[in-house]
C-alpha cells in the first residue's frame, strides 16, 4: 500500500465520520483521532463543511402523496404495505450511500483541500446528551469563527448563539446563529485579542439572543482550544 493509498483512506474515513457512517467501535476510533491527531481533525472538519455547504445551497422540497403512490407502483407491481415505507431508516440508508458516493467524488476530483495559509484551530463541541454537535474552526488570518452544526438544533421557537471567552475570564457573545447548518462570524476585538486557551461554546436563547449578556437557556457544550496564537 503507498502513502497516497493510507492517505485516501483517512479522507474516505473522515468522510464516512461526517455524514455519521461509522458506529461502534469504529466511532470511537474516529473520535479518539480526531482528539489525537490534528490532519485528521481537519479532513473531518473540512467534509463536514463541504456537506454543510452542499445542503445549504438545497433548496427545501416537499414530495407530494401522488408522487409517492407513483413511485412505489413503478418499484412493487404488488401492493406493498404503506408500513414499510414508514420506516425512516431506509430512506436514510438511501441518502447515506449517496453521500458517500458524493463524498468519494471528493476525493478523487479534489484530494486534499484541508490546507491553509494561516492558523486554524479546529474542535468539536459535542453535548453530553449526545443530541448536539457542532465543528468549530477559528481562523486567525481573518479573525473569524466558523461554525458547522452536524447534530442536532435549537428548539422551536428558540436560537443559537455563539459565546467564547479567554482562561479565567467571563463568556461573551460572539454572535447570533440564527438558521443553517454553517455559520461564519467575525470574533470581537476582545476575542480576537485572546492568547493561549480560547473557549467556544453555544448556548439556546430567545429570539434576538441571551437578554442578559450571559448564556440564559440550555448551553448545549463548551470546548477548550489550547495554543492560540497571532498570525506572524
Amino acid at each position: 500500500m503507498t502513502e497516497d493509498d493510507v492517505h485516501d483512506d483517512d479522507n474516505l474515513l473522515a468522510a464516512e465520520y461526517a455524514l455519521g457512517l461509522l458506529t461502534g467501535e469504529e466511532q470511537a476510533d474516529a473520535r479518539r483521532r480526531i482528539a489525537a491527531d490534528d490532519a485528521f481533525m481537519q479532513a473531518v472538519t473540512a467534509w463536514e463543511i463541504r456537506f454543510a455547504e452542499l445542503a445549504d445551497e438545497i433548496a427545501p422540497e416537499t414530495p407530494s402523496a401522488s408522487a409517492k403512490r407513483q413511485l412505489l407502483a413503478r418499484l412493487f407491481p404488488e401492493p406493498a404495505p404503506v408500513r414499510f415505507w414508514q420506516k425512516t431508516w431506509l430512506w436514510q440508508a438511501a441518502s447515506a450511500v449517496c453521500l458517500l458516493a458524493l463524498a468519494i467524488f471528493f476525493i478523487a476530483d479534489f484530494g486534499d483541500q484541508t490546507g491553509t495559509d494561516g492558523p486554524l484551530y479546529t474542535a468539536e463541541i459535542v453535548a453530553e446528551a449526545g443530541d448536539f454537535r457542532v465543528i468549530a474552526v477559528v481562523d486567525k488570518t481573518t479573525n473569524e469563527v466558523i461554525m458547522t452544526k452536524t447534530e442536532g438544533t435549537a428548539p422551536e421557537g428558540r436560537i443559537l448563539q455563539v459565546w467564547a471567552h479567554g482562561e479565567g475570564e467571563p463568556a461573551i457573545s460572539v454572535g447570533l446563529w440564527p438558521d443553517g447548518d454553517s455559520v461564519r462570524l467575525p470574533m470581537p476585538p476582545t476575542i480576537a485579542e485572546v492568547r493561549g486557551v480560547l473557549t467556544l461554546g453555544v448556548s439556546e436563547e430567545p429570539p434576538g439572543g441571551s437578554p442578559t449578556g450571559s448564556p440564559s437557556g440550555r448551553v448545549f457544550g463548551t470546548v477548550d482550544i489550547p495554543g492560540v496564537t497571532d498570525v506572524f
